[in-house]
């Protein structure tokens, strides 16, 4: 009943707010007047999908510290976004969606170049939610079989498709609430069955994975968990997320809203690990994979179970909405629109890719068993392609469409190469195509002497502004701390005298 009252909430809270998209803007952007606390809201829900729960216990419980490491690179990631990207991106303000900014810079085939590669990216991360949807029915409700996981996403994909983006971010602060509850909760509970505290100190003390001298060394394990937590702190800029940049009212705003979601992310994050030591220091002997089917065989009841299937399917869902949202916009304004289909209106066309989409998601879901694995997959379609001349890009790096185009064939190749030839080496394929990508974009630009160069950061530009500002209070502040020292110094050094 519990999980039931929850979908319905979720569907009619999100087809409320259909009746007010009237453009593709609207649809997209959802009028750009969001508080920073929603933002908050759904940046986190859309940065923690249904996977990150299954492989965050399992990674922390099999591998500790390696896991625990390379997991820090998420939150430097969303600091790098809010204080270093965010600020930079006030030409982008008015763009829909990545691929638009693209094409305002390069042209209509860079900008249908990127809006390919950003759906088949999200596509690949809709599929992760579906899949965690069908593992999690299966465990928790001991339901086999694709109906309830086709009727869960069905749900997802109508107040998606029909809702827009506030359909997308007001579902979303429901199901961040949901999730940020049901977390705490779950590791009160273990907590309070542990029957002897004390194994958790000896856990530390004792278990190889957590001694830190151990862990850290010229050895492969400990080269793998470094390349993972690079590519976590990597702000690879995908499509959701430059949607939630463009979605605030200005650069400050989602300046303070990415800094506020590392945080936030970082407590729920620990709450899990946590979760995880729990269990190894009570039962070291759980098969990671089952992690998640131990806490509910032993630790949940009527009630408490409903709530950690909310929770759970919040997680998921909050993330799938946002990837299926920004992959129907990025078809009908950014590959319909420059190529010039014969499709309906843009509102139209991209509530019709949702199911599209929705559809094929479905069908990689079924192909993938393997949470991280997956997710590094979904990665390998966009971030070797469109991430680095998006970033070069954003820090104010401008070339030529020949050679943005020469770098995302790079990119592209060498991923393809590195999967067919290299996957025995414990390094993903985005990393190596990120870094053809840009070693391509700048050597054909300065080899081909093509247009352009490193731009200076505009006076009256938001960034600008902002230098100008932190230049004011810096000189305000070493004046202060300079009488401040006078003062001090005429107090130790000066006769005291009566009057004077």
């Amino acid at each position: 009943i519990i999980f039931a009252v929850f979908l319905a909430a979720t569907l009619v809270v999100g087809l409320g707010y259909g009746r007010q998209v009237k453009t593709i803007r609207d649809y997209a952007l959802g009028g750009k007047n969001f508080s920073t606390s929603t933002l908050v809201a759904t940046i986190v829900a859309t940065w923690m999908g249904g996977g990150f729960l299954f492989y965050t216990l399992s990674k922390t419980y099999s591998t500790g510290l390696y896991y625990i490491i390379a997991s820090l690179g998420v939150t430097v990631c969303l600091l790098l976004i809010g204080q270093v990207l965010a600020v930079r991106m006030g030409e982008f303000a008015r763009n829909v969606s990545i691929a638009e900014a693209m094409g305002d810079l390069y042209g209509k085939v860079v900008q249908v170049s990127t809006a390919l590669s950003a759906i088949a990216g999200a596509i690949g991360y809709l599929a992760i939610q579906f899949n965690v949807i069908s593992t999690m029915l299966n465990i928790l409700f001991k339901l086999e079989g694709p109906y309830i996981t086709i009727t869960s996403a069905t749900i997802i994909i109508a107040y998606s498709a029909f809702g827009g983006i506030r359909a997308v971010t007001f579902t979303d602060v429901l199901q961040f609430f949901t999730f940020g509850t049901f977390i705490p909760i779950l590791a009160l509970i273990i907590w309070n069955n542990l029957k002897d505290p004390s194994k958790v100190t000896e856990t530390f003390a004792t278990n190889p994975i957590f001694n830190i001298k151990e862990i850290v060394g010229w050895h492969p394990k400990f080269i793998y968990s470094l390349t993972l937590m690079i590519y976590f702190m990597f702000p690879d800029m995908n499509p959701a997320i430059f949607q939630r940049i463009s979605m605030a009212r200005n650069v400050l705003q989602a300046k303070k809203a990415f800094t506020y979601a590392a945080g936030i992310r970082l407590l729920i994050v620990s709450f899990v690990m946590w979760i995880a030591i729990l269990l190894l220091a009570n039962q070291p002997g759980i098969p990671p994979d089952k992690l998640l089917e131990h806490i509910i065989d032993k630790y949940t009841y009527v009630g408490l179970r409903g709530l950690t299937a909310i929770g759970i399917m919040a997680l998921a869902m909050s993330t799938a909405d946002s990837f299926l949202n920004s992959s129907s916009v990025l078809f009908a304004n950014d590959v319909v629109k420059p190529l010039k289909l014969p499709f309906k209106a843009p509102i139209t066309t991209a509530r019709y890719f949702s199911f599209i989409a929705g559809f094929f998601a479905l069908l990689l879901a079924l192909q993938f068993q393997d949470f991280l694995h997956l997710t590094l997959l979904a990665a390998s379609f966009y971030a070797p392609i469109v991430s680095m001349p998006l970033l070069m890009a954003i820090l104010g790096f401008r070339t030529s469409p020949r050679a943005v185009l020469v770098g995302m064939t790079a990119g592209l190749l060498t991923v393809v190469f590195w999967r067919a030839f290299r996957m025995h080496i414990d390094i993903n394929s985005a990393l190596p195509g990120m870094a053809a990508n840009l070693l391509a974009l700048l050597g054909s630009h300065y080899l081909l002497g093509e247009p352009g160069g490193w731009q200076k950061v505009a006076p009256d530009s938001p960034l600008g502004l902002e230098r100008a500002a932190r230049s004011k209070a810096w000189k305000k502040r070493r004046q202060a701390i300079k009488r401040f020292k006078l003062y001090a110094y005429l107090q130790q050094n000066l006769p005291t005298q009566e009057g004077f």
